[in-house]
This record gives C-alpha cells, sequence and structure tokens, in this order.
C-alpha cells in the first residue's frame, strides 16, 4: 500500500480524543442545563407560593399590588376577574401555571381564600434571560473546551508517537541499542525486545558467516586429497588399491568435519557424547600428515595409552584435535609432535617456533595470524576454542619462542 493511503495512527489518535472529549462534554453541558432549569424552575416555584403566602397573611385589600420587581397580585371576589388581568387566566385552577403574552412569560401561582382567589405573577423574562444567558456560556464553553481537547490531543499524539518515530528512525539507519532511560515504559518494553531480536539476528549471522569461513578452511585439505587421490586412480597409478582406500578415508573425513562444523553452526544443538577410544582417534588424525612430517623430519608420536576412553562426541573432538594438529605441522620444521593423554587432559606438544606470551591468548581469536605469517585463514585455533567452548573442556596454553608450543583440552 503506497505511504501517502495508509491511515495515520497520529490522526485517529487526535480524533480519538477530540470525539470522546466532546462527547463527554455535550452530556454534561446536557446535564447542566437539565440541573439548572429544574433548580430554577423550583425556585421560582417557591417564590411563588412564598408571595402568596405573605399577601394573604398581610390581608391585601387592594384588587392590584406589587410585591417585587417581577412580582405582581392581582385579587378579586370567586367568578370576577380582576382589571388590568388577561381574562383567561380567571377561569384556570387553582395551583401554579405558566402564561405566555407576547415576547413575555409568567409563572402564575393561583390561591383560593375566604371567598376570593389571589393571582400571582412572576415576570420569567430576567430568568429567561439568565438562563439563556447560561446556556450561551455553556455552549461557548464546551466548543472552546472541544477545540481545546483537539489541540490537547495533537500535542499528546505527537509526544507519544514521536517516541516510535524516534525508535523506527534509528532502526533503519542501524543506531543501537534502541532502548533508552528517557523512553515510557510501554515504548522501553518493545525496544528492548528488538535490541533482543536484533541480538539473536547478529548472532545468527555471525555463525553463518563462520559457518561459511570454517567450512572454506575445513574441507580444502580433504577435498584436496581426494582429487589427487582421484587423478592417480584415473592414470591407472592404484594396482594395490591405496589410492582408492584414500578417497574413502578422505570421504569419511569430510563427512565428519562437516558434522562437526554444523554442530557448531547450531548454537543451541546439543552434543552427541559417546565412549570414544581416544587412541584410535588421535591416529586417525595423525595419519593424514605423517608423509608431510617424515618428508621434513618431523616426528609424529601418538602417546595416548591404549585403554583411554572419555565421554565426547566424536565429530566434534576429531574437528579440535586435528585443528590442532594442523596448526603444530604448520608450524613445526624439526624436531617432533606428540599427543598424550593424562589426567584427564588431551594434550599436543610440538617443537615449533612457539608463541609469544602477550600472543598466546590471541591465536585463538578469528582471523588472527602471526606476524611475519601470512599462509593460512587464522581459523584453527578459534575452530578449536568454539568446540572446547560448546562441550564444555577447559583449555591451557603454554608456549616459548623457539622451543615451541604445547596446547591442552581438558576431556574429562
Amino acid at each position: 500500500m503506497p505511504e501517502q493511503e495508509r491511515r495515520s495512527l497520529r490522526k485517529r489518535l487526535v480524533w480519538a480524543f477530540f470525539l470522546l472529549t466532546t462527547f463527554v462534554l455535550m452530556v454534561l453541558v446536557a446535564a447542566l442545563f437539565i440541573v439548572g432549569e429544574a433548580q430554577e424552575r423550583d425556585l421560582i416555584d417557591e417564590v411563588v407560593n412564598s408571595a402568596l403566602d405573605s399577601a394573604i397573611v398581610q390581608g391585601m385589600t387592594s384588587q392590584r399590588g406589587v410585591l417585587g420587581e417581577h412580582l405582581t397580585v392581582y385579587r378579586a371576589p370567586i367568578g370576577a376577574v380582576p382589571p388590568g388581568m388577561p381574562a383567561p387566566v380567571a377561569s384556570w385552577p387553582t395551583g401554579l401555571h405558566t402564561f405566555v403574552t407576547g415576547e413575555t412569560e409568567y409563572h402564575i401561582g393561583i390561591r383560593e381564600h375566604n371567598g376570593e382567589r389571589l393571582y400571582l405573577f412572576y415576570d420569567e423574562t430576567g430568568y429567561a434571560r439568565r438562563m439563556g444567558l447560561l446556556y450561551w456560556s455553556l455552549a461557548l464553553g464546551g466548543v472552546l473546551l472541544s477545540l481545546l481537547a483537539l489541540w490537547l490531543g495533537s500535542r499528546i499524539a505527537r509526544s507519544v508517537l514521536r517516541q516510535f518515530e524516534q525508535l523506527a528512525s534509528r532502526i533503519t539507519s542501524g543506531e543501537g541499542p534502541l532502548a533508552r532511560a528517557d523512553q515510557d515504559r510501554e515504548v522501553a518494553v518493545l525496544a528492548r525486545a528488538l535490541d533482543d531480536y536484533r541480538a539473536r539476528n547478529a548472532a545468527l549471522i555471525a555463525r553463518e558467516r563462520d559457518f561459511t569461513a570454517n567450512v572454506s578452511h575445513e574441507l580444502r585439505t580433504p577435498l584436496t586429497r581426494i582429487r589427487t587421490s582421484a587423478e592417480l586412480v584415473a592414470e591407472g597409478l592404484d594396482a594395490d588399491g591405496t589410492r582408492a582406500r584414500r578417497i574413502v578415508a578422505a570421504v569419511d573425513e569430510l563427512e565428519r568435519r562437516l558434522k562437526g562444523l554444523l554442530f557448531l553452526a547450531r548454537g543451541d544443538a546439543p552434543p552427541d557424547v559417546r565412549d570414544v577410544r581416544l587412541r584410535q582417534l588421535v591416529q586417525a588424525q595423525l595419519e593424514p600428515y605423517r608423509d608431510s612430517c617424515e618428508a621434513r623430519g618431523v616426528a609424529l608420536r601418538n602417546c595416548v595409552p591404549d585403554q583411554a576412553t572419555v565421554p565426547a562426541d566424536p565429530d566434534l573432538l576429531a574437528l579440535l584435535f586435528d585443528n590442532l594438529v594442523r596448526n603444530a605441522v604448520q608450524f613445526t620444521e624439526r624436531g617432533s609432535i606428540v599427543a598424550s593423554f593424562e589426567d584427564g587432559w588431551l594434550s599436543l606438544r610440538d617443537t615449533g617456533i612457539g608463541i609469544p606470551a602477550e600472543r598466546q591468548q590471541q591465536v585463538f581469536d578469528r582471523h588472527f595470524r602471526m606476524e611475519g605469517f601470512s599462509q593460512g585463514s587464522g581459523l584453527g585455533l578459534s575452530i578449536v576454542r568454539e568446540a572446547a567452548i560448546r562441550c564444555g573442556w577447559a583449555w591451557h596454553i603454554d608456549s616459548h619462542l623457539g622451543q615451541g608450543t604445547e596446547i591442552r583440552v581438558k576431556l574429562a
């Protein structure tokens, strides 16, 4: 729907406030009209009756008398019409009546006493003028209050919606956090919910980005092995089936690494913990690097006891240890790389270049690479850290420049 065709929440709030206020004012004005008229009538009735009582008590003798500015009394025997009094009134019964002549309205009280009739005329012109002024004042006041309600509703709606507009603007511009101390409670609740939603989305995007980088990092080596072995098989250089077996092993390794990477990408999946024969797993991760290490004169040794068994997710443990081995092979040009297991700690020790003390925690950060080393993507040890965190394993690094590095992971 085009923006100009959308209904305006601000206008709806303003008109709702205006109409509600106008309705309440109309009800109040109508109530004032009704109550005011009733009270004024009661007051006039009381004045007329009191004036008649006074005329009877004082024993009025003349046929016409003036008791006040608006009160005139006529007296005549029953059946006669007092001089100057409108003739139709003489035929009315006793009680209170209303009589209109021209533009003047009278409130009339009729009473009989000792064979005579008294007619008291109350001129309601002043009363009508006062009531008219009251009605106009109330009507004008109602209109002014309605206009004030319209203005006030506009101000209130603008004040209330300004925070939502600011919130929408900050979402559009990517500013954050959205929740602020000066926001109203309802706006703050919405802002905190949006902050949480943005944080979850950012974490999801970061996991997807990390997964893509990890896949590129982890699958490059087994894919290279598959390609090389497949080319040799295609050329007929695999008489004993060694290359074919390597292809199968590389595919298995590829599948295992994918399982581990998918687990890391899913932030809430529990690890598939099983009893793992540690020596066999370590041997399987060392074997692919044996040829390149022997070519450089680096000894690969598996010193994990045969009976060592740990509860762990085998795919994640293999992913973690493979990255430790790959990192050690990359930075060890001579000496040895030794895997061992003692007191629940799986250890990999090499005689490589070592890591400066101030860099030993940074090497676990994503994309961190040592100065002077451009090869690699800087992801291996960050994957080690992620796998250890997800499985609840502690890790420790001990390294000395020119002497080598030992990284230990607490498995049990």
